[in-house]
């Protein structure tokens, strides 16, 4: 039953979404039909059903729309920060590796952080060493460790999973 409900729903909202930003044209139908079905089935394939946790859903909602409001914020303030250091006659870059612990566990959530901080101006992941992150970033004043202990908390919040308690190294608890 837990199945068919989720099939029933995602197909539900992937028609929306169809509906949303394609027609209701005659003609376009089975574009959509076929969209549909491939998105749903690749939707339960990736992310197959599981328990609804009904309760977290407002939570976690609230915490994706700050996850999203807090990334936006921070890549526009740093990719204003890394073009001003890049326009200086002598541009203000000193490259360093910074090594930050990995709070939440493995999955999902893990993931999406990762692929994140990549997306983060003047930062990206070098690569992941045991239950460390190495973080190769423009100058250590972009404060990378802080970042990455953020985007862990709020990717967390929005995947409903507990981050754990271990911050970044020579820190406090991290940037809000």
């Amino acid at each position: 039953m837990r199945f068919a409900v989720a099939v029933a729903g995602r197909a539900a909202a992937f028609s929306l979404v169809w509906a949303a930003l394609g027609s209701w044209e005659r003609d376009y139908i089975l574009y959509g039909l076929v969209s549909v079905l491939a998105a749903t089935a690749l939707s339960i394939a990736l992310i197959p059903p599981g328990d609804l946790r009904v309760r977290q859903w407002p939570r976690r909602a609230l915490g994706v729309a700050a996850l999203a409001g807090w990334f936006l914020r921070k890549a526009v303030h740093g990719g204003m920060d890394v073009s001003l250091r890049a326009v200086r006659s002598t541009p203000d870059v000193d490259p360093v590796v910074v090594t930050a612990p990995l709070r939440l566990p493995p999955g999902h959530a893990r993931g999406m952080a990762l692929l994140l901080m990549n997306l983060m101006p003047g930062s990206m992941v070098q690569r992941v060493v045991g239950d460390d992150v190495e973080l190769h970033t423009l100058s250590a004043s972009l404060k990378p460790a802080q970042q990455w202990d953020a985007l862990q908390r709020r990717v967390g919040i929005a995947f409903g999973v507990d981050p754990g308690v271990r911050g970044p190294r020579g820190t406090d608890a991290g940037e809000r």
